[in-house]
């Protein structure tokens, strides 16, 4: 029996991966481009509450703060991708000891960067 299930992981994994989790991906990122400039549209705000809404908005969403100063907050997130997971448990659990070591030591961190101020720069 597990090994029926080790052999459907990695085509549900696949399906999971390439229909749900790469299609939301770009909307994942769009909430905190919308946030931003939702708090860059508030004139009544200072920059240290806005400051401020970015930690709050970082901290819920488990990214640690990487690095605060007056005017920019960045924080740092390692997404797990179950899907991939899935699909290296398909390939008899010597895919899932690669795959962690990639998610722990490889991957690079989801970056996300506030600006307290708008800059017409960049």
């Amino acid at each position: 029996m597990s090994q029926v299930i080790m052999l459907l992981l990695f085509p549900i994994g696949l399906y999971f991966y390439f229909f749900k989790e790469r299609p939301a991906r770009p909307r994942y990122y769009q909430v905190f481009t919308d946030f931003e400039a939702k708090v860059q549209n508030k004139t009544t705000l200072s920059d240290a509450h806005k400051i401020q809404l970015y930690q709050e908005m970082l901290e819920k969403n488990d990214y640690k703060i990487v690095e605060i100063t007056p005017r920019t907050v960045i924080g740092e997130k390692r997404i797990f991708s179950m899907s991939l997971f899935a699909m290296s448990a398909g390939l008899y659990f010597v895919g899932v000891v690669f795959y962690l070591l990639y998610w722990y030591y490889l991957q690079t961190p989801h970056r996300v960067v506030f600006h307290a101020e708008k800059d017409n720069n960049a």
